[in-house]
């Protein structure tokens, strides 16, 4: 929650702001109740199978600590996507965002290298935008790479054999189908954003993947993708699907 208000602050004042969430987001581990969300995060984790009154009080007070409430309908409609997809790969992998952003670095961060110690690459067109993030986040599980032409997101990922989670935000919006057709053989689960803009006319991606599920509760729509994992995608699917039935507020 005290991410929450320092998101806020950063919708308005995006540039004082971004100092004042890094200090406040290194705050967040050592919160009191670390262990209820341990707690509930294992539940999900390893015993769910189905939408129950447990899951959904496990699932509220996940969210309630990672993410504003009322949920934004806009640039952070994909964090509800990112962190279900978090919680249900925590047993290791890599994970790479293509496109920084308030609303996905610093929840991944947090999350992935933080808490799960996991090795997340993080990359971006706009060199000054990378550098905000890159100088007030520090982890050498954290690595920030700028992307200073077009042509090099061919290469962005090929240090990894396999990723456990690939998102994608980046510019220029042409290269996101690109992407991710060329991510789908080596990702366990793909969040795609903005997937209600005609614009970028990913359907010629998205028919690589035979698991696809749009989850459409925030008037900006995200995609969850899986091309060979049916069992992870129906947990991540049915983690949304609460959130839709439990009708988690939202702005707008």
């Amino acid at each position: 929650m005290i991410l929450g208000i320092f998101f806020r602050y950063a919708d308005n004042y995006p540039d004082k702001a971004i100092v004042d969430i890094f200090q406040i987001s290194s705050i967040i581990s050592e919160k009191k109740n670390n262990t209820d969300i341990q707690s509930s995060q294992d539940y999900i984790k390893n015993t769910f199978n189905e939408i129950d009154k447990e899951l959904s009080i496990h699932w509220l007070r996940i969210i309630k600590h990672y993410i504003r409430v009322p949920l934004d309908n806009r640039y952070g409609s994909h964090q509800l996507v990112l962190l279900a997809t978090s919680i249900l790969t925590s047993g290791g992998g890599p994970v790479l965002e293509l496109g920084c952003g308030y609303f996905s670095t610093i929840l991944l961060h947090q999350i992935i290298v933080v808490e799960q110690k996991r090795y997340l690459l993080s990359t971006d067109t706009d060199l000054k935008w990378l550098s905000k993030f890159k100088a007030n986040i520090s982890s050498s599980l954290h690595e920030f790479r700028h992307i200073k032409t077009t042509k090099e997101w061919d290469h962005i990922g090929t240090n990894h054999p396999r990723w456990s989670v690939a998102f994608i935000d980046h510019k220029p919006g042409k290269r996101r189908v690109i992407d991710l057709i060329r991510l789908a053989n080596v990702t366990d689960i793909v969040v795609l954003h903005d997937t209600g803009t005609a614009g970028y006319k990913y359907e010629t991606g998205l028919i690589v993947y035979p698991y696809r599920y749009r989850y459409k509760y925030l008037s900006t729509n995200t995609d969850v993708l899986n091309k060979y994992n049916g069992t992870l995608f129906r947990n991540i699917r049915l983690l949304l699907e609460l959130t839709i039935e439990m009708q988690i507020p939202k702005l707008g």
